[in-house]
C-alpha cells in the first residue's frame, strides 16, 4: 500500500463524498424553509394572533405567584390583587398591583409600577362581550362554594375562574389557583413525604 505524501490534496472520492453531504444538507434546509414559509402564510391569513393567548398565560402566572396574605379583592366583572412579578421593569422585592377588567370593550390586566403608572398591560381580548369572574372557597360567614364576589380582607380564594370570549369566540374558562407556588412549597403533616 502506498503512503500519501503529507502535502497532497484531497482525493476525488473525498471530494465526491463532501459534495454529496452538502447536497443532502441543502435539500433538508430547503424542505425546512418551504415548510416554514407555508406555515407563515397560513398563520398570516387565517389564524388569530398569539398575543392574547400569551397574555392569558402571563395572567395565570401572575395569579399563581401571589404571596399568601396579600391584598385580594374581586367582583363579577373586575379583580385586583398584589403579586410578585419577576420580569423587567418589575422587581420581585416589591409587590405589584394588578387590576383585571374591561376597558372600552377590551379585557385587560394592568400591572402597575410602584409610582402607579402601568408597567405591563396584558390584553386578553381586544373586544369581548362578556366577562364573568367566580371564586371558589369559603370567605368568612359564607359556605364553601363558587361566589360571584370575593371580599377584601377575606384571604385568598382556593380557585379563580375567568370566563370571557376572544373576538366573538368563547374560550375555555381560565381556572387558576392563587398562590399555587407558595402553597406547593409548604409541606404539612398531611402531605406525602418527598421521594428518596
Amino acid at each position: 500500500m502506498s503512503r500519501r505524501a503529507p502535502r497532497a490534496g484531497v482525493t476525488l472520492l473525498e471530494l465526491l463524498v463532501s459534495l454529496a453531504m452538502t447536497a443532502a444538507l441543502a435539500l433538508i434546509l430547503g424542505s425546512m424553509l418551504e415548510t416554514t414559509a407555508r406555515s407563515a402564510t397560513r398563520l398570516g391569513t387565517g389564524a388569530e394572533p398569539l398575543d392574547p393567548l400569551l397574555d392569558r398565560l402571563e395572567l395565570r402566572r401572575w395569579i399563581e405567584e401571589i404571596p399568601v396574605g396579600v391584598a385580594f379583592e374581586g367582583g363579577a366583572a373586575d379583580l385586583s390583587f398584589e403579586t410578585l412579578i419577576d420580569a423587567p421593569p418589575f422587581t420581585t422585592a416589591v409587590l405589584t398591583r394588578v387590576a383585571l377588567g374591561r376597558t372600552n370593550g377590551a379585557l385587560r390586566a394592568v400591572a402597575q409600577l410602584p409610582d402607579g403608572s402601568p408597567g405591563r398591560v396584558a390584553v386578553l381580548s381586544a373586544a369581548t362581550d362578556g366577562l364573568l369572574l367566580e371564586y371558589w372557597g369559603q370567605p368568612p360567614g359564607h359556605e364553601r362554594r363558587w361566589h360571584a364576589a370575593w371580599p377584601a380582607g377575606a384571604g385568598l380564594p382556593e380557585l379563580v375562574r375567568i370566563r370571557y370570549d376572544l373576538v366573538g369566540r368563547a374560550l375555555p374558562p381560565l381556572s387558576v389557583r392563587p398562590a399555587r407556588a407558595a402553597r406547593q412549597s409548604t409541606i404539612s403533616l398531611s402531605s406525602l413525604p418527598p421521594p428518596g
